[in-house]
Order: structure tokens, then C-alpha cells, then sequence
């Protein structure tokens, strides 16, 4: 007879990380940054209104009364309204390209990688708090804040994933591979329950038609979580590390590490192009395209959404939950689609559909008769979500060369960085000179398309990739593995 699994064995299971304390932490980072995500996101509504209000341009009910030919041309601080958004995305991703490869020298070559960890999250934390009094006088100042939040939010990324492959040296491939579907498991169920909570809560105040209080429960609500999660990951479970990398000698000082280090990321790139051309190289060009769209999606869709469709700071939450649920299947799709092909075409594929999932909402939803067919849309990006990342992740596992593991996973998260602002940048363009968001969304979206042509027309044959980074079969437990936690 086949026996179930009680629900306090199954929760017991998807915590034992069988005493590797870095897994432990790396899940509570997780976490902490996921209930951030969906927090800012709330957050963002609110700074749009009080922007769009600040410029003299109708907003909610009044905007849906002046008709659909309503157009606010008023600008704010010399940008569009409908920019604030998109240009504090620009901004955070300027930083980040420029000072990540800093800060990924200072993780290598330093055993500050604790430190700046803490460092990050703690200025994070107290942005947060600050950003609680969002406000008719100070919605401007808490715009310039997130700018540097979100900085710091990309420097934890950076810093947590440099655990990564010592926690897979430590545990194993196989695990490590339960565990990363693990910490993706948890990081979305974090993300839908806050969401749940922040509209229990906002209903149950009389605050749900208010994006000001919403946006102020939503932030107190995320401090108090990323203080007990974030605290917790870095204090008790994430340790000090020597550097991974050794200096040579007479290169001791601060300028000599950062000059040394930028001159490895430098070598390993030209490596990188002059010795893996048919799967590495192609692998980390796409994902430089692939990821600005896929990281300006949140963001810009919070404008398009609140704009042109005319949902309401409630509304976006229950669109964003329905996201999350879409990815369910999304990651069930994923080894499916993999089997059938292979990472490489199975990360491709999911690609177009994202393309084409995103360009079919943006030039639809704005004439749709229902404002709440957004939902649909919304669940269809979840499940293309769902079926990117697993897929993308085993892709970048199958190519990742023996013996370089560290080096490189630190080089993608670069590689995801470098091009992050643009997105946001045309998108802020396009609505600063009357062009419709949806024209913006096709942009961002169009990221999309030339990464997987990119893939299609420069890798090579499958079994030529994985010969060329020493492994000799797909290794397609990460995608079971995701399906199953998330199962």
C-alpha cells in the first residue's frame, strides 16, 4: 500500500537542507526578497497616482469619467508622469551595470562578502521603513529612495547567489538542484501569501480604494518581514568566507583588487568568447537581452496596467497573485517541453510565447470591455514565467564548464545586469513623447525575440555543447526537481 506523506512530514521535508546552514540562510534571503518584490510593487502604484496627481492630471474614477480620448500632457519635475516609474528603473539599472562588476571583485577577491551582504540589506531595510510615509510631500524624495533600493536589492542578489556554488560543492549536484527548487518554491509562496495579506488587511481597513494607506501597510508589512527574514538568514545561518580567489603578491591594497579583479572579469571574457562558441558564449549573450525584459516586466506592467488599463492599486495585487498561480503550471510545462527538445530549444520556445503573450495583452487590454480580462493575461505571463526560468537555469547548468562553476555563475549575474536599464529607458521615451505604453510594452517585449534569435542562429548542435563544457549528458534534474517542490 502506497502511504501519504502528512503535511508536517511534507513541510519538515522541504526545510531539511541536512545541516547546511547556507541553504538555510539562502532560503530565508529568499524569501525576504520576495515579499520586497510584491511590497514595491504596491508601492509603485501609489508613487504613479501621486505623480500623475502632482501634475495636474485626472486619476481613478475621474480619469474613467473624461472618456478614452482623455490624454494628460502635463509633465512633473521635467518627465511625463507615466515615466516616474520607468525612469527609476533606469536609474537603478545604470548603478548596478556600473558598480556590480565592483562589487562582484570586492565577493571574489575579499572576505567581505558577509559584510557586504548585511551592508546591503540593512540600507535596504531602512529604506523600506522610510518609505512607509509615502505621501503628497514626500512621494518625490521616497522616488530618488527607490532608486537606491533598488540598487541594493540587485548588490543582496549578487552577494547571496556567491554561496551558491559552495553550497552545491558542499552538498552535491543533485541536491544542490532539490535545493534551488526549493528556494524558488518558497520565494513564490512568500510572494502570493503576501499578497493575500496585504488584501485581506487593505479590505478589512476600508483601505483598498486608497493607493497611499495600501502602499503604507504594504511597506510596513514588508520591513517587518525582511527585518525577521533577512536578520535571521545573515545573523544565524549565512557564515564569513575567505576570498575565493587569491591575489598575487604586492597587489594587497584596495585600488590593486579592484583593478586586478576587473582585469579577470576581462580575461574570463575574452575566454569565454574564444573558447566556448557554441553554448557558453551564446548562452550569456541571450541571457544579457533576455533578462532586461524579463526584470522590467514587474515594473512596466505596473504603468501599463494602472494606465491604460485602469486597474486599481487592489486590482494590480490580485493581478500579481494570478501571475504567481500561472507559474504552477508554467514550471509543470517546462520538463515537458524539454524532453521533447532539448534546454536549448525548450528555452527559446518559451521566449517567443513570452513575446508573444506580452505583445497580444499590450495591444489588446486597452479596448478590452472588461478591465479584469487583464487577469487572463495575467495568468498566461505567469505560465510563460514558470516555463523561462526552470528552463533557463538548466540551460545555464548543461553549458556551465567543469571546474569553473564559481567563476562564471558570478559573470551571469553580470551578464543580467549589464542591459537592465534600457528597457525602462525606451519605455520612458516612448511615453514622454505621447506614444502609447502599449508601443513601450512591444519593446521591452522585443528583448525577448532577439535573445532566442540569438540562441537559434549562434549555438551549436546539443551534444556539441555539452562536449564542449565537459558534460557529457543533460542533467535535467533541476527542472523535475522544480516541478515537484512546486508540485
Amino acid at each position: 500500500a502506497t502511504s501519504i506523506m502528512p503535511p508536517s512530514s511534507c513541510c519538515k521535508r522541504l526545510w531539511d537542507y541536512q545541516d547546511t546552514p547556507e541553504a538555510k540562510g539562502y532560503a530565508l534571503l529568499a524569501m525576504g526578497r520576495g515579499v520586497s518584490v510584491m511590497a514595491n510593487v504596491v508601492f509603485n502604484a501609489a508613487l504613479l497616482e501621486w505623480a500623475q496627481t502632482a501634475a495636474g492630471c485626472l486619476t481613478g474614477e475621474e480619469k474613467e469619467a473624461a472618456g478614452e480620448d482623455y490624454e494628460c500632457t502635463n509633465k512633473i519635475y521635467g518627465q511625463h508622469p507615466l515615466a516616474l516609474i520607468s525612469n527609476i528603473a533606469v536609474v537603478t539599472g545604470l548603478l548596478s551595470a556600473f558598480f556590480m562588476p565592483f562589487i562582484g571583485v570586492i565577493l571574489d577577491f575579499t572576505s567581505y562578502r558577509r559584510f557586504t551582504g548585511i551592508l546591503f540589506s540593512v540600507v535596504f531595510t531602512l529604506i523600506q521603513i522610510i518609505q512607509i510615509s509615502i505621501g503628497p510631500k514626500t512621494w518625490f524624495p521616497m522616488a530618488i529612495l527607490q532608486s537606491i533600493g533598488g540598487f541594493c536589492f540587485a548588490g543582496m542578489i549578487m552577494t547571496s547567489l556567491a554561496y551558491l556554488p559552495e553550497i552545491c560543492e558542499a552538498v552535491g549536484q543533485e541536491k544542490h538542484s532539490k535545493y534551488t527548487a526549493r528556494f524558488t518554491a518558497k520565494q513564490f509562496t512568500v510572494q502570493a501569501l503576501f499578497l493575500m495579506l496585504v488584501g485581506g488587511l487593505s479590505y478589512a481597513f476600508g483601505i483598498s480604494n486608497n493607493s497611499t494607506y495600501t502602499a503604507r501597510l504594504a511597506m510596513g508589512l514588508n520591513a517587518f518581514c525582511i527585518a525577521i527574514l533577512f536578520g535571521g538568514g545573515w545573523h544565524k545561518y549565512m557564515p564569513s568566507r575567505p576570498a575565493s580567489r587569491s591575489l598575487p603578491e604586492g597587489k594587497q591594497n584596495c585600488t590593486s583588487v579592484v583593478m586586478y579583479g576587473l582585469k579577470q572579469n576581462f580575461r574570463t571574457a575574452k575566454s569565454i568568447y574564444r573558447q566556448y562558441k557554441k553554448g557558453l558564449k551564446w548562452f550569456l549573450l541571450a541571457e544579457v537581452f533576455a533578462q532586461s525584459s524579463v526584470g522590467a516586466l514587474t515594473t512596466l506592467s505596473v504603468v501599463y496596467l494602472h494606465d491604460v488599463v485602469g486597474l486599481n492599486t487592489t486590482d494590480v495585487n490580485f493581478f500579481f497573485l494570478v501571475v504567481l498561480l500561472g507559474t504552477i503550471p508554467g514550471a509543470s510545462l517546462a520538463p515537458i517541453v524539454t524532453k521533447r527538445s532539448n534546454p536549448n530549444v525548450a528555452w527559446q520556445i518559451s521566449m517567443v510565447c513570452l513575446f508573444i503573450t506580452i505583445v497580444t495583452g499590450a495591444f489588446t487590454l486597452g479596448d478590452a470591455p472588461n478591465k479584469y480580462l487583464s487577469f487572463i493575461w495575467g495568468y498566461f505571463v505567469g505560465l510563460n514565467l514558470g516555463w523561462f526560468y526552470p528552463t533557463e537555469n538548466l540551460f545555464f547548468s548543461c553549458v556551465l564548464p567543469k571546474g569553473s562553476e564559481a567563476e562564471i555563475a558570478g559573470f551571469r549575474v553580470i551578464s543580467s545586469m549589464i542591459l537592465s536599464w534600457l528597457p525602462p529607458l525606451l519605455f520612458s521615451l516612448m511615453v514622454s513623447h505621447g506614444i502609447d505604453p502599449k508601443w513601450g510594452m512591444l519593446a521591452m517585449a522585443g528583448f525577448d525575440i532577439f535573445a532566442a534569435f540569438l540562441l537559434a542562429v549562434g549555438t551549436g548542435k546539443w551534444e556539441d555543447i555539452l562536449l564542449e563544457s565537459g558534460r557529457n549528458e543533460v542533467q535535467g534534474v533541476d527542472i523535475q526537481d522544480a516541478q515537484d517542490v512546486i508540485q
